[in-house]
C-alpha cells in the first residue's frame, strides 16, 4: 500500500503543480480554462498514465503477457481533443479560443509525462509553456505594436442609436481602429459584436470606459 501510495503521490503532486503553474497564467489572462480546468487535465493525464503502467506490469516479469502502457496514454491524446475543442468559438467569421485548445494541448502532453514518471521534465516543460505565453505577449505588445486584434460582446439598451455613438466615441479616445460592428436587436436589448485592432493597453481602457456607459448593461471580451 504505501508503496503505491508513493508511486502515485509524487505523480499527482507534480501534475498539480504543472497544472496550476500554467492555469495561473491563463487565470490571469481571464481565459475559459483557467486553474482548475489545467490542474484536472494535467492530474487526470498522469493518473491514466500512471495507471496504465501499473497495470502494464501487474501480469509479472513475462514480457508476453505484459501490456501495453502506451494504449492508454494514446486515448489520451484522443480525448483531450474534444476539449480542445469546445474552447474554440466560431463567431460571424471570427475564430477565438485557438491559444486556449493549444494550451490544453500541451497540458494533457505534460500530464503523461509526468505520469510516466518524468515529472523533471514535466516541471520544466511547465515552465517554458507559461515564457511562450509571457514573452509572445511581450512580443506582440512591443514588437507588433497596434496590429492586435480584439473583440467583445456588447449588452446595451439602446433604442435611439446613443449607445452606438458613445462606442464608436470610447474607439476613437483610446486609438483603436474599428474593424467590424455586428448588431442583433431582441427583447429590447441590442446585442453588439465589435471588433476592433489597436494596443493591448488601449483594449483595456476602452473596455474600462465602456463599463462606465449609461445604458451599457454587460461587457464581454470574446
Amino acid at each position: 500500500m504505501l508503496e503505491l501510495l508513493q508511486f502515485f503521490g509524487v505523480r499527482l503532486f507534480f501534475a498539480v503543480i504543472c497544472g496550476g503553474i500554467i492555469g495561473l497564467e491563463r487565470e490571469l489572462k481571464n481565459k475559459s480554462a483557467g486553474i482548475k480546468t489545467n490542474i484536472l487535465i494535467c492530474f487526470g493525464s498522469a493518473l491514466y498514465t500512471s495507471i496504465s503502467m501499473l497495470l502494464a506490469t501487474s501480469l509479472g516479469d513475462d514480457a508476453a503477457k505484459a501490456g501495453d502502457p502506451s494504449r492508454i496514454a494514446a486515448q489520451i491524446v484522443t480525448g483531450i481533443g474534444f476539449i480542445g475543442g469546445g474552447t474554440i468559438i466560431q463567431t460571424r467569421g471570427t475564430i477565438l479560443g485557438l491559444t486556449t485548445a493549444a494550451t490544453i494541448w500541451v497540458v494533457a502532453a505534460i500530464g503523461i509525462c509526468i505520469g510516466a514518471g518524468y515529472w523533471d521534465v514535466g516541471l520544466a516543460c511547465s515552465i517554458a509553456v507559461v515564457l511562450v505565453l509571457v514573452l509572445t505577449n511581450l512580443f506582440e505588445d512591443r514588437i507588433l505594436g497596434r496590429s492586435l486584434s480584439f473583440a467583445c460582446e456588447i449588452t446595451a439598451e439602446d433604442p435611439e442609436g446613443a449607445v452606438r455613438l458613445q462606442i464608436n466615441k470610447a474607439l476613437a479616445n483610446n486609438n483603436l481602429n474599428l474593424d467590424d460592428f455586428d448588431i442583433d436587436e431582441s427583447r429590447g436589448q441590442s446585442q453588439l459584436v465589435c471588433r476592433y485592432s489597436g494596443h493591448r493597453d488601449d483594449h483595456k481602457k476602452f473596455v474600462l470606459e465602456l463599463w462606465g456607459t449609461p445604458g451599457i448593461k454587460e461587457v464581454r471580451q470574446l
